[in-house]
């Protein structure tokens, strides 16, 4: 005879669970694992969560020590260290930055002494880059443009970008590049998705030499429609922007977007409150908005344009000014980022030039903003930037004076 508590325990314990599931942020089942019933436990592979007993962090103790995380799959040396967003990498020194041909085989020379076994005191070496675009029509080669890097691990294309499965920015160890020894990473994916049909990935070549200089090898990638007889799609080639030295840690806490990191009207070195040392912290990047009113600076060779009669002129940049954001893939201490891109829908547009006259500004010319001479930002250590945005402006009789934006606010930002 079954008993009202005997049903009720059944009840219950066909209520418990037999296992788990893992699943990703798409839903997708990555790992599963079933209760031991001699034991009544659920076991988890520590691996699962990208950390293992036989891994190793860098210098600064960190979480991650050589591509296990089925999530995000190494491509050969590059591999997954953490999450830049998470604050997870640290340490990013500058090391070289140029240009780097991708139609040759290129030897650099690093900032700092590398050592015997390539900073050897970090975890490894970060590099970015883009992808150079060549067109390919009916066999023949066209247009050559520059496409940024799309890392995405579920591989779906993004409008205008190179999306790769092999983890980017890239992260070499230090083990992995022993003197003398050619690595090579595939910049794997479906790239812009052009065809399809024939399909060949970049890739990219690192050779640490015994002199401490590193040289990179290029092999083109494409895909196009493999007409035998002239085929029409595109070249793609991976080039080298950046290196810096990196290391991992546990993820840190992020300051919430748009925090104030600096307020006032200042052109040049600029002191931020807030950031960690390394920019770990600072969300998805910084955000820069230039300000609306700028003291004249500068000469001019006519009369109208610059009357040496009054004092106290301004600039109102009386435009849409766009806001200028520094990524935190680029936050690397030293590196000078190039803002000039986002400054170029300026050019052409109409701004005022005041003076003071009693008790209020005055317009006195509407000149238009003629070309972009400068414009880029410098991270520097002890949460510092520099920037260097300069402009020309020009009056309607060809009148030219220089000047500089202002800086009125820095704060972090989410995408």
């Amino acid at each position: 005879m079954v008993n009202v508590i005997d049903n009720e325990a059944r009840n219950r314990s066909n209520m418990m669970p037999v296992g788990i599931k893992i699943i990703d942020d798409k839903g997708n089942t990555t790992h599963t694992a079933r209760t031991d019933l001699g034991t009544n436990y659920i076991s988890l592979e520590s691996k699962w969560f990208g950390s293992s007993s036989n891994n190793t962090g860098g210098s600064t103790g960190g979480n991650t020590g050589g591509g296990t995380d089925s999530n995000h799959p190494a491509a050969g040396a590059d591999y997954y260290a953490g999450s830049l967003a998470d604050g997870e990498i640290t340490q990013r020194n500058l090391e070289w930055a140029g240009t780097d041909d991708p139609t040759q085989s290129n030897k650099i020379t690093f900032a700092d002494d590398p050592g015997t076994k390539i900073f050897g005191q970090f975890d490894g070496i970060t590099i970015l880059g883009h992808i150079q675009k060549t067109t390919m029509t009916n066999g023949t080669l066209g247009a050559v443009t520059s496409i940024p890097i799309n890392y995405d691990p579920y591989n779906a294309v993004k409008d205008g970008h190179f999306t790769t499965t092999s983890p980017y920015p890239l992260y070499i160890q230090t083990a992995s590049l022993p003197v003398g020894q050619k690595i090579t990473v595939q910049i794997a994916g479906i790239g812009e998705n052009i065809s399809g049909k024939n399909v060949k990935a970049p890739t990219i070549s690192f050779t640490f030499n015994a002199d401490k200089t590193m040289t990179i090898d290029h092999t083109a990638g494409y895909d196009n429609d493999g007409n035998s007889a002239g085929a029409t799609g595109a070249n793609y080639q991976f080039v080298v922007d950046t290196i810096a030295t990196f290391s991992t840690q546990p993820a840190v806490a992020q300051l919430p977007p748009s925090v104030n990191l600096f307020t006032g009207s200042t052109s040049g070195k600029i002191a931020l409150v807030g950031p960690s040392e390394f920019y770990e912290n600072t969300m998805d990047g910084l955000n820069l908005a230039l300000d609306q009113y700028i003291a004249s600076s500068g000469n001019s060779s006519t009369h109208d344009f610059w009357r040496s009669g009054f004092t106290n002129y301004r600039i109102n940049l009386s435009v849409t000014l766009p806001a200028i954001k520094l990524k935190k893939q680029d936050l690397i201490i030293n590196n000078v980022v190039d803002i000039t891109s986002q400054l170029n829908n300026l050019i052409g547009q109409k701004v005022t030039f005041e003076y003071y006259y009693v008790t209020s500004y005055v317009p006195l010319v509407y000149p238009t903003i003629d070309s972009i001479q400068n414009a880029t930002c410098k991270i520097l250590n002890n949460s510092a930037i520099e920037t260097n945005v300069s402009f020309v402006l020009k009056s309607s009789d060809g009148d030219k004076l220089n000047s500089v934006f202002n800086i009125s606010k820095v704060m972090t930002y989410k995408d």
